[in-house]
């Protein structure tokens, strides 16, 4: 996400997006769903009848804007380059982004609710780009933990940070220190595991956790 698309490909794939609206709007909720989006998942909210559905994944697939693999309700499309989602995802206002998010991650949570334990991340992106910071949350710190279970360092550093983030756009009260102690006290073990004792973010990430944890009265129970 993020990428600087160069303005004259730019036009030359919206235009390939325009050329049918139902092809477009497609590709508008399919890059909303992420590079890859299955068939499920995109007729699940409801946009059209799905006879008109299916011939608008038809000439999606068939204006090599993207392949899919399977057929019918097991169908999987992939946008032919991440430029394509991004164009498509450009095209829609952050207002119309915003509730296919949110529904995107409801979706996943009640027809796929094993997602929450395995790709927490996923929902936790869904909830974030929704702009539902309570909801996004509890599942950055669920992917951080999973991550650090994993061995996988650099991941459960992101994905904290992330909920820390959001943490810092959300009222104080106890609850929302509370929960950045958590956070807090997740992300310190890894940094030192991937930069050691010396780095300075291993400070920056304590030492706020130590002032929280006194103001708590939680210092015995976290430090």
């Amino acid at each position: 996400a993020g990428l600087t698309i160069p303005e004259a490909l730019r036009d030359s794939l919206t235009a390939r997006l325009d050329r049918v609206a139902a092809v477009k709007q497609v590709a508008q909720v399919g890059a909303v769903i992420g590079r890859e989006f299955s068939y499920e998942m995109i007729a699940a909210l409801g946009l059209m009848p799905e006879e008109a559905l299916g011939r608008a994944l038809a000439q999606l697939t068939e204006s090599q804007l993207a392949f899919v693999r399977g057929t019918n309700t097991n169908a999987v499309y992939t946008f032919k380059h991440v430029l394509v989602q991004e164009t498509a995802y450009d095209s829609l206002l952050k207002s119309q982004r915003q509730p296919l998010h949110a529904r995107i991650a409801r979706i996943i949570a009640e027809r796929w609710p094993e997602t929450a334990d395995t790709q927490p991340e996923l929902l936790a992106h869904h909830f974030t780009e929704a702009g539902l910071a309570m909801e996004a949350v509890p599942y950055w710190r669920r992917a951080g933990d999973l991550g650090m279970r994993s061995l996988a360092l650099s991941e459960a550093i992101k994905h904290l940070k992330k909920g820390m983030t959001l943490l810092e756009t959300l009222p104080a009260t106890p609850n929302r220190d509370l929960t950045e102690l958590g956070f807090r006290t997740a992300l310190a073990p890894a940094v030192l595991a991937q930069r050691g004792w010396g780095h300075a973010e291993v400070g920056k990430t304590l030492e706020p956790a130590w002032k929280l944890a006194e103001a708590l009265g939680q210092r015995e129970s976290y430090l």
